[in-house]
């Protein structure tokens, strides 16, 4: 390469060598100084032979703009132009073709390479977008226009007139893909137009004719010879199609022009569009095309940087007047749109005459009016003016008026159908002859409908007119014929719905609906009338839809919104319903039907006290003479008042569950006769059974029962009675009824839904309805000697049936089953009443099939699970139940047939299931809650006996929760069964005393005794739990009482009593007798239960220590030294009992014992037991009565240091503080704010205290700690908020009122 440049072969062997070598850009260079040598040596033709390799090495697509840059080079302006002067060179315009060439394919594939890339990341946009990006950025790179401009400069240079023609195509079309990235825009546009001008000149480029006819903008005179020249010149064009469409001068099809416009992507094409719609009435079509003409329009306006005045104008004009037909809800839209017009060109007639009828559809009536008699004035032959002004004077009520304007209108233009059409509406209005005599409103129409036969409306007015004449076939082919020119008319078109409905024809009403709301989304009318008819046929998935739909067009439609209250009630979606209710009350809360569709919601929701609300606010909102209202009303109530009844008796409130039955007997009473519904007569009446029978609640509804039963009678008398009826009810006759268990309440109630549920049967419409009676009547034969369990589950005990009364309720089974073989109700009760007639066959077959007839229930297998159980299958038992739980897992039969078989078994789960059985919404058998409360009993017991073996007393929070749940479950047996033999108050007791109630516990205790016989063995163990529990409530006097009344029935009936229940009552009595303070008979009450302790060594340290305290509380010197000695002789055989220990180093301190006091020390130090406090209690009482706060201090932090989260530590340290006359708020807040900790998540300041810490030790801490903030506090606030917290906490203890005080 250092080589002289003259050295030519030199040269040609380099360049050999890098061709060979591969090394391109060596290779260049070598060949462009060999190209060089060439020139200056002259020989041009070696020279162009080798720039021809060079321009080789370049010929790949990738080398494109390369290529372009070294052919630029043998241009003109290039150093090696000369080389063209070759007879083998090709001209400079080829180089300049050549470069276009490979310029414009080169931003081709770049644009299609980057597109394909971009198109896949995160957020590029659509296609189009992607696509419309990657040209602009490439074009604005681009030199195509650079080279095109050259190669249009040399064919005019070299004369080539043809090739010329060509290349301003080219550059025409290029010009017009790049404007928007072109630098001198306006100069550019201007540079275009002027090509295309030249173009179509010389008849080239259907790019250009478009152009132009893009900017003849609408001008007729302009757009003739440019169609004519591009539908002759360039068939294929994409504008040829709506251009020969835009040459005929009738009416053109609005697809055909639509299918055009899209091929065109024209602003003009699409306002053919816009006009064709026009003109054939489809005025949602046209304003959907002049929104896309409107933004073709303006993209082609903004690249252009034109106007076009006279195509805006025709396509707002078209849409304005589209808006007018469409209805009065898009005027606003037509307004704009006319004054737009207007501020463009004052004088237009037609838009002062759309403004003035737009601001009349507005409500602006007398500026309509204005601007319309301006325009009458100004031109009085303007006929449309004079349709326009009779519009609004029709529309402002002036009838007259508009019948004169639509007249001059007529006179001016007699062949206009539409002021034909307006003057029928005008007569129509005027009402009287005007309607009835055919030379007024219908002749009018007649003429309009020859004059154009294409006006849905003047078919509309016909189809009015005949209607009004009673000739209902040709108005409803009027209507037909109106809806077939326009499906969306909202005159015809409900007319046309409402007389399908009425004359049954659903299908074809349906088909009407679906047309128009096809046509237009936006139809009230027709959704709202679709969705009554889906609604009537069920289909209620698209009623909802339907309903929806006329909303979303008018918010306020109560109609609509009940009709999608239906809807959603229908598809079982109840909730949404209650809230669609509650959206019909707000919006009209006067509305009656309102109220009574948010009382129907509610009721399924299970909402019954809202619902009941609802029924009295409709009764509220009826005038009292409004029999429409008035019966569906009470009917209503008294359904509600009767699901009242079961939710009250759920909840535990049965006085207000018999109340709601005795309301809903007196609502149902004040119905005419004929339409009282006895159904709800015999649920009332069965729940009032049912309330009295179990739980002996009284409730007055004699005269309600009387007047139903005289009423009852009266119908039954006057139907004709089967005989089939007749022979079961005289077989089970009322009068041998008086003398069973029954009271006289539950004898009134029993015969009155006895008669209700006879009525039933005769008054069913229906082999369904009538099965239902028969089942109804058989289980109120069945409730005679029942509880008038609807489960008819077999665990209810029940009294000996009467043959007659037994065989009658299966007659009624059996007549239900021939009725209907499906209903696993009646085969309930057929079960039910074949097990207690013992036929086990037919129970077992009665209960199969009511699990085959109701798969899904767990009714029937619950009652096959009990009678399996009550034969002593067990196996199979389980199984029934297992079934039953699969099934419905909150129904409580499964689990508790399952708690019995564990109980049965002696298995620990039992507990559990009882639980789940009483935690489940409904359960209310008196089994569950007996059975639960007395197993929580027995875990109390086995919890109190590993106590005794050294185990903590105090309850897990688990285990506390359970006991609560036990002592509800007590108290809800005791309040709900008869608790005939006390077992369940007992039960009761015991809980609450394990809970230390012990006031309660006592008064459950004697209310068991008043169920218990002075001869019964249980008495004495009642008596004795009672005078234990008035012990503990520190009623002592009260308890000695009761200890000995205790004794004295032991000594009457001389009971053989286990030797544990003895030594507890004995050691009871002892220590009440301590606490009443008679020491001497305390005293040898605890030596005989000391005796007893050589059968129970485990006691005999407790009942010695005990004795000690007996002997010392005596007082005298020979006792105190009794108990010294029996105390030491005690801790000599049980060392390590620390409660000896502990009363050992408190005499030591009371006797002023040094020695005592150390030794007792020692020994408390040594047992080292976690969590009790004894020692540090003792060891801060010893430094009080020492003098010596400090030594008491220390012991205190020791204990805090190994235990500084036990609150009872720190209460202890503010005590002692106390003690000392020391402040105590410290330690006081320490052991509060651990309390606090304790509860977290459970507990409010602000409310009482959760029932898991009511008498327990955690509460106790607080208490006290609360207590010693009222006494130390120097805040009088703090002091009165201490009080005020600890008697919120226990109530009971007279110390925290005292505090206040």
């Amino acid at each position: 390469m250092q080589m002289p440049k003259a050295n030519i072969l030199a040269w040609q062997g380099i360049s050999a060598l890098y061709e060979a070598s591969g090394d391109r850009d060596k290779y260049e260079q070598a060949l462009r100084n060999l190209c060089d040598r060439y020139i200056s040596e002259s020989n041009l033709e070696k020279a162009w032979e080798t720039m021809q390799k060079i321009i080789q090495l370049y010929e790949t697509p990738q080398d494109g703009r390369k290529l372009v840059s070294i052919l630029r080079e043998l241009t003109a302006e290039g150093p090696y132009h000369k080389l063209l002067a070759q007879a083998e060179a090709p001209k400079e315009t080829e180089i300049w073709e050549r470069m276009y060439e490979v310029e414009y394919g080169c931003d081709e594939r770049m644009i299609e390479t980057e597109t394909k890339k971009r198109k896949t990341r995160l957020g590029a946009g659509t296609a189009a977008q992607v696509r419309a990006e990657v040209r602009a950025e490439v074009f604005a790179q681009s030199g195509v226009l650079e080279t095109l401009a050259g190669l249009v400069a040399k064919c005019i240079e070299y004369g080539d007139m043809e090739q010329l023609l060509t290349n301003e195509q080219r550059f025409f079309e290029c010009l017009d893909d790049r404007l928007d990235v072109v630098e001198q825009r306006d100069a550019a546009v201007q540079q275009l137009l002027n090509l295309a001008s030249d173009l179509v000149t010389n008849q080239r480029c259907a790019r250009a004719y478009m152009l132009m006819i893009e900017m003849a903008d609408n001008q007729h005179d302009k757009l003739v010879p440019l169609a004519e020249s591009l539908i002759t010149l360039f068939p294929d064009a994409p504008l040829v199609e709506s251009m020969r469409l835009w040459q005929i001068d009738g009416s053109v099809d609005v697809d055909a022009a639509s299918s055009a416009a899209k091929k065109a992507n024209s602003p003009f094409a699409q306002m053919l569009v816009v006009v064709t719609a026009a003109r054939a009435r489809e005025h949602r079509r046209c304003v959907d095309a002049a929104v896309s003409t409107r933004r073709l329009l303006g993209i082609f306006e903004a690249k252009y940087g034109v106007s076009l005045p006279l195509v805006r104008q025709t396509v707002d004009l078209a849409a304005a007047d589209a808006f007018m037909e469409i209805g009065k809800e898009h005027a606003s839209d037509a307004e704009a749109l006319y004054r737009s017009c207007l501020e463009a060109d004052p004088e237009n007639k037609r838009a002062a005459l759309g403004l003035g009828l737009a601001t009349c559809a507005l409500g602006h009536l007398e500026e309509g009016q204005v601007l319309l008699r301006r325009l009458v004035e100004t031109d009085p032959d303007n006929g449309r003016a004079w349709g326009g002004l009779g519009a609004v004077l029709l529309e402002s009520g002036d009838a007259e008026g508009s019948i004169e304007a639509y007249q001059h209108a007529v006179s001016v233009e007699p062949e206009t159908a539409m002021h034909h059409a307006g003057l029928g509406a005008a007569y129509w209005q005027m009402g009287g002859e005007f309607r009835t005599d055919k030379q007024y409103a219908f002749g009018s129409w007649l003429a309009a409908a020859r004059l154009d036969a294409t006006l849905a409306s003047v078919f509309g007015g016909l189809g009015k007119c005949y209607a009004e004449q009673g000739d209902s076939e040709r108005a409803k082919r009027c209507f037909v014929k109106a809806m077939s020119l326009d499906c969306t008319d909202s005159e015809s078109g409900p007319r046309l719905a409402d007389i399908y409905i009425r004359s049954g024809q659903d299908d074809l009403c349906e088909k009407l609906l679906v047309t128009a709301t096809d046509a237009y989304f936006s139809l009230p009318w027709a959704w709202r009338r679709l969705g009554f008819l889906l609604l009537r046929q069920q289909e209620y998935e698209r009623a909802v839809a339907a309903f929806q739909n006329a909303l979303s067009a008018n918010r306020s439609d109560c109609v609509c919104w009940e009709g999608l209250c239906e809807a959603y009630l229908g598809i079982g979606r109840i909730h949404t319903a209650v809230k669609v209710a509650q959206k019909i009350v707000d919006l009209d809360s006067s509305r009656v039907s309102g109220h009574w569709l948010s009382a129907r919601a509610c009721m399924q929701a299970h909402l019954v006290d809202k619902a009941l609300g609802h029924f009295d606010q409709a009764q509220d909102c009826t005038a009292a003479n409004d029999n429409l209202w008035k019966r569906p009303l009470a009917i209503g109530r008294a359904e509600c008042l009767v699901a009242l009844t079961e939710r009250r008796f759920t909840d535990g409130l049965f006085a207000q569950a018999a109340q709601a039955s005795f309301d809903a007997l007196r609502v149902i009473k004040d119905i005419d006769a004929e339409f009282l519904k006895w159904s709800i007569v015999l649920s009332a009446c069965t729940w009032l059974v049912r309330l009295q029978a179990q739980q002996h609640l009284v409730v007055s509804a004699s005269k309600e029962i009387a007047e139903l039963v005289q009423i009852a009678n009266q119908q039954l008398a006057e139907l004709k009675v089967p005989q089939y009826l007749a022979e079961i009810t005289e077989a089970a006759a009322l009068e041998p009824r008086v003398n069973q268990q029954h009271g006289s309440n539950v004898y009134n109630q029993l015969e009155l839904a006895e008669l209700a549920a006879r009525l039933r049967v005769l008054l069913a419409e229906s082999t369904s309805l009538a099965s239902t009676a028969w089942t109804d009547l058989g289980y109120v034969l069945y409730a005679w000697n029942t509880q008038f369990h609807e489960s008819t589950l077999l665990l209810e005990k029940t009294q000996p049936m009467s043959t007659a009364l037994l065989k009658a309720a299966g007659d009624c089974a059996v007549a239900a089953i021939q009725l209907d073989t499906n209903n696993a109700r009646t085969y309930n009760l057929q079960g039910s009443i074949a097990t207690l007639t013992g036929d086990i066959a037919l129970a077992q077959h009665a209960f199969i099939m009511a699990t085959r007839n109701a798969p899904l229930s767990a009714m029937p297998w619950a009652n096959l699970g009990f009678l399996y159980l009550n034969y002593g299958d067990v196996e199979l038992a389980n199984k029934a139940f297992a079934r039953a739980q699969m099934l419905e897992p909150d129904f409580y039969a499964g689990w508790l047939g399952q708690a019995i078989i564990a109980e049965q078994l002696g298995s620990a789960e039992c507990v559990d299931l009882y639980e789940a059985c009483l935690l489940l919404e409904g359960a209310s058998t008196d089994i569950a809650d007996f059975g639960y409360a007395q197993q929580v009993w027995k875990c109390a017991v086995e919890r109190n006996e590993n106590a005794n073996l050294g185990h903590s007393r105090v309850l897990a929070h688990g285990e506390q929760n359970r006991l609560l749940l036990g002592i509800y479950a007590a108290r809800r047996f005791v309040a709900r069964s008869n608790d005939s033999d006390g077992a369940g108050s007992y039960l009761l007791g015991m809980l609450l005393e394990q809970n230390s109630e012990y006031e309660c516990a006592a008064d459950a205790y004697s209310q068991a005794l008043k169920h218990v016989s002075a001869n019964d063995q249980r008495r004495w163990a009642i008596l004795a739990s009672l005078a234990r529990a008035q012990c503990s409530a520190e009623e002592f006097a009260a308890s000695v009482d009761t200890y000995a009344q205790a004794a004295a029935l032991l000594e009457e009936n001389q009971w053989d009593i286990p030797v544990t229940q003895w030594f507890g009552f004995l050691l009871g009595r002892s220590l009440s007798l301590f606490f009443a303070q008679q020491l001497e008979e305390s005293l040898g009450m605890f030596e005989q239960v000391l005796a007893l302790t050589e059968s129970m060594p485990e006691q005999r340290a407790s009942v010695g220590v005990m004795l000690a305290q007996v002997l010392w509380a005596l007082g005298t010197d020979e006792h105190r030294q009794l108990a010294r000695q029996h105390l030491v002789d005690t801790m000599a055989e049980h060392p390590d009992y620390s409660s000896g220990l502990a009363t050992l180093f408190a005499i030591g301190m009371l006797s002023d014992d040094a020695d005592l006091v150390s030794a007792a020390h020692n020994e408390l130090s040594k047992l080292n037991i976690e969590g009790n406090h004894d020692l540090v209690r003792l060891e801060s009482y010893l430094a009080i009565l020492r003098n010596d706060p400090l030594l008491g201090r220390r012991s205190l932090s020791r204990a805090l240091y190994k235990s500084p989260d036990d609150a009872s530590l720190w209460l202890l340290t503010a005590d002692f503080d106390v003690l000392c006359s020391r402040d105590a708020s410290l330690p006081a807040q320490a052991a509060l704010r651990l309390f606090k900790q304790a509860v977290r998540g459970h507990h409010s300041w602000s409310s009482a205290p959760m029932p898991s810490v009511v008498n327990s030790a955690k509460l106790q801490v607080a208490v006290s700690a609360l207590n010693v903030q009222a006494q130390c506090s120097d805040d009088i606030t703090c002091r009165k908020s201490a009080a005020n917290k600890a008697i919120m906490y226990q109530p009971w203890a007279e110390y925290n009122w005292s505090m206040l005080k």
